[in-house]
């Protein structure tokens, strides 16, 4: 009996650094794998095998018009977000059932760790206190506190309230810090069932110590943290982005942060990498992160496990359980054509 036919087609991430052999072992014995290089693969070989294909692992959607795969089952990127509504015809997808998978669960734990590390960095002023103790200016506790507080019982907000931020809350949860969240996404009763607060965004804002950005990017929310809103956020508060930039108004955080509105620990930017004369470089009030949060080898590895789980879950006819799945309200809200 003939295997099922899979494109491995990763690029730009490369095979070595998303797959263990162990899980690239398993991924061969499971499908007849098509392609299974670092390179991407030429479109010629893409549509000779178009009507034997079950599934296809992709860095970035370029295979093509979904409805030309006879038999394909499922679209797993390996990118670390679903394909963009532009790219992939999803009304195709969910009419035939063809599960559209993203990785992002993969990064999720080693996102929020990095998240929390730079919370307390920030709020226990120890990469200032370290460059001053470099310099002979060091804050010694025997002096003054220099402003420093904890994390612990400190109001903390949550922009978005999806995979990373149930990984972050799970980490969070031995400081016994009360979470608000802001989600438009989903209900209050779902909140409240996962042990936290519904808000508006503008009292989030206004009322957090902690607020960390999570959201997932869609059309609906771009700045949607706008000049207004980042005026409410008391002096005191740490301001974390670490989901994307994209939800931000970003000009409007740079003035405020270089005027010392509030602290601030940021690991993605509009441009990567960031240009060297961009204005926020000189904010002192920031600790900066070159995008660093979940692009670690164990992170990466991830990637591989779970596509390669819920790959054999497909090909069989089962339930995939470790990916994140496209959903169509979720597609709706992010499609740029709504």
């Amino acid at each position: 009996m003939s295997r099922p036919k899979v494109i491995l087609d990763p690029a730009f991430r490369r095979l070595e650094n998303i797959f263990t052999a162990r899980d690239l072992e398993r991924l061969y014995a499971i499908a007849d794998v098509v392609w299974g290089k670092n390179e991407e693969m030429p479109a010629a070989e893409i549509e000779a095998v178009k009507s034997e294909v079950a599934a296809i692992i992709t860095g970035h959607w370029r295979h093509g018009e979904v409805a030309s795969y006879p038999n394909l089952k499922a679209i797993m990127e390996v990118s670390g977000g679903l394909p963009s509504p532009d790219a992939v015809d999803y009304q195709t997808c969910f009419a035939r059932g063809i599960r559209v998978l993203s990785c992002a669960p993969a990064f999720g734990p080693a996102v929020a760790e990095l998240g929390l590390g730079l919370a307390i960095a920030s709020s226990r002023q120890i990469v200032s206190n370290h460059e001053g103790f470099r310099k002979g200016e060091a804050n010694w506790s025997h002096v003054e506190d220099g402003g420093a507080f904890t994390l612990y019982g400190k109001q903390m907000g949550f922009i978005g309230f999806g995979g990373l931020a149930r990984s972050l809350q799970k980490l969070v949860a031995p400081f016994e810090c009360p979470i608000q969240v802001y989600d438009p996404w989903l209900t209050d009763t779902y909140l409240r069932d996962q042990g936290v607060e519904p808000v508006e965004l503008e009292r989030l804002l206004k009322t957090s110590r902690f607020i960390f950005v999570l959201a997932v990017p869609s059309a609906s929310n771009k700045a949607m943290i706008d000049r207004e809103l980042l005026a409410a956020i008391p002096k005191d508060s740490i301001f974390v982005l670490l989901s994307r930039s994209h939800v931000v108004d970003f000009d409007a955080l740079t003035e405020f942060l270089l005027k010392g509105q509030f602290k601030a620990a940021i690991d993605v930017f509009p441009q990567e990498p960031l240009r060297m004369e961009h204005p926020i470089r000189q904010a002192q009030n920031v600790i900066f992160s070159s995008h660093r949060a979940g692009a670690i080898g164990e992170a990466l590895q991830n990637i591989g496990r779970i596509v390669v789980n819920d790959l054999e879950a497909v090909l069989n006819d089962l339930m995939p359980q470790y990916m994140q799945a496209a959903q169509p309200e979720f597609i709706k809200l992010r499609s740029r054509r709504t």
